[in-house]
């Protein structure tokens, strides 16, 4: 399963660099959580731990990105969450919902504001999960791709 979608998200980045020149990369070396559902009490909102520990372990990096300026504009995002295979289990493809796993990844780059300045300006996603690739040593993270999309 794993071989299928690694190959789909290549041809993905492939159609992505026909779009534009200015193809950003983005790596966020964390373990993917997938965001939990909000708990409601007499304090406020809040989240789980494990997704309250991803976006705490990611952030520093999405502030740390500076090889770009923001965009302004329409955004197209692809995000590949990269999951580590649990010892046991028999699913195919990492446990959670794939809006949820995305969730997670584009509150933090919004909130750093080095990519672009509204997560509303995102008009096109594509979301992957899978396992890593053991053979490879592959480490658990999230790649995200992304560029402006420009009126034609």
């Amino acid at each position: 399963m794993s071989k299928e979608v690694r190959l789909f998200v290549a041809d993905q980045i492939d159609w992505i660099r026909e779009q534009s020149d200015d193809v950003r990369v983005f790596r966020l070396p964390v373990e993917p959580k997938p965001a939990s559902r909000p708990r409601v009490s007499k304090f406020g909102t809040f989240y789980g731990k494990p997704y309250t520990q991803f976006r705490q372990a990611s952030q520093p990096y999405a502030d740390a990105y500076d090889l770009h300026p923001p965009i302004y504009g329409a955004v197209h995002v692809l995000v590949e969450c990269v999951c580590t295979k649990p010892k046991t289990g028999r699913l195919q493809f990492p446990r959670g919902d794939v809006d949820n796993y995305v969730k997670g990844v584009l509150d933090v780059m919004t909130k750093s504001g080095n990519f672009w300045n509204d997560d509303a300006q995102v008009v096109s996603l594509q979301v992957v999960k899978r396992y890593t690739d053991v053979k490879t040593e592959e480490q658990a993270g999230c790649n995200v791709f992304l560029f402006e999309v420009k009126e034609a």
